[in-house]
């Protein structure tokens, strides 16, 4: 058997139901820090960061992992996260080496504050386990166990039940991420436990670690068809989540900027790190009322609507040959909830107005080296808001 599971592997490709077409491998423009992930620990700042890592050795029966899974206090089919990749061959195999006795490779779990377990690193083996208490499968083309061919768990009885009681009984090696460990070190943990396969990027890893409401709603606005037409990304090709992480730094500075979406309180004070405000944005998104999601969630499609009916193929873009350029869709999207809602008689000036803007030299250094630190975020926010007060009702 395989010292490790193909748990970082690509996601399966499904068929393209969508007229839209886009090249298989998604581009964005200006999102090269979705792949930085590197942690030195060189500054002071890194080395109290490290100081707070929690993680713990932590041993469960299958049993115990189950019921946890049944309760919902162990989170394994995270919606969106990469799909059930093992073949029958694997799952039996897995079976047959827990029967025999032999250890499997130690699993990851990350803890919530509510004691809710998140798979980071075992998520393959753990179907394979439960599908098989449940009855999905049977053994085949066991090489030593032959006698248990074609037995479901089920069937393990009689002269066979001791065979149920050991993979009940089987203890689950693991080490288990504490709360506080901060999520700078969660992403680096993450990291390194899947390098195995195909390196995830920042936006797979907050996938699986932010898990909740807020980030099933970024995944239903990016298989609506205003996301696919307004951004020509199609959900089923975007095998890398990156309409998901445009469509998450959009709501973090959406937040950070709008008044109408944000408490009486300061929503977060930026100082120019974005991933502690995606961070920040994803637990709000997962904790905030229903009603202001469902506010939140409007406000996304209407100013996609928008941007499709006043732009079109430019929409997000330099020019139209271009990629998405990820800081000219956050700043066009909030442009596009503080002007009115697909007005013909303004279509043509706030097109030209609006390309004029993202064109001049003014913009381009706003979202060229150093693009997210403070002032230029702030200054091409303003240049968005300069352009909305002169079509605003």
């Amino acid at each position: 058997m395989k010292s490790r599971e193909p748990e970082a592997a690509a996601r399966e490709g499904s068929e393209n139901k969508s007229a839209i077409e886009e090249p298989e491998d998604i581009e964005l423009e200006n999102a090269e820090e979705l792949d930085y992930m590197e942690y030195d620990g060189s500054d002071k700042a890194d080395s109290d960061i490290f100081r707070q890592v929690r993680v713990t050795k932590k041993d469960f029966s299958i049993y115990e992992l189950r019921r946890k899974h049944m309760m919902k206090k162990l989170i394994l089919d995270v919606p969106f996260q990469r799909r059930n990749v093992w073949t029958e061959k694997q799952k039996c195999e897995i079976i047959e080496s827990i029967l025999m006795g032999l250890p499997l490779p130690i699993f990851y779990f990350k803890q919530q504050d509510d004691s809710v377990y998140v798979v980071v690193d075992g998520k393959q083996r753990l179907s394979a386990l439960f599908e098989y208490l449940d009855n999905g499968y049977s053994l085949k083309n066991l090489k030593i166990l032959t006698f248990l061919n074609g037995k479901k768990f089920k069937d393990l009885s009689g002269e066979y039940g001791i065979y149920q009681s050991q993979l009940e009984d089987y203890q689950v090696y693991s080490h288990v991420i504490l709360p506080p460990t901060p999520d700078k070190i969660l992403f680096d943990i993450f990291d390194r436990v899947n390098r195995g396969g195909t390196k995830l990027n920042k936006q797979e890893i907050r996938n699986a670690l932010y898990q909740g409401k807020g980030m099933d709603m970024i995944h239903e606005i990016t298989r609506g068809d205003a996301f696919q037409n307004a951004t020509r990304i199609v959900y089923e090709k975007d095998t890398r989540m990156k309409g998901a992480y445009l469509m998450t730094r959009f709501f973090a500075f959406y937040l950070l900027f709008d008044w109408k979406t944000r408490t009486k309180k300061t929503f977060h004070r930026y100082s120019g790190d974005s991933d502690k405000l995606i961070e920040m944005t994803l637990k709000y998104l997962n904790t905030c009322a229903e009603q202001d999601l469902i506010l939140l969630k409007n406000a996304a499609q209407d100013a996609l609507e928008n941007a499709y009916f006043y732009l079109g193929r430019l929409a997000f873009r330099k020019t139209e040959s271009n990629p998405v350029n990820m800081n000219i869709f956050e700043t066009t999207m909030y442009l596009m909830t503080k002007i009115p809602k697909k007005d013909n008689s303004i279509k043509i000036d706030l097109r030209e107005k609006l390309y004029n803007t993202i064109n001049s030299d003014e913009f381009i250094a706003c979202i060229g080296n150093g693009r997210d630190n403070e002032p230029n975020v702030v200054k091409r926010f303003d240049l968005m808001d300069v352009i909305a007060k002169e079509f605003q009702v």
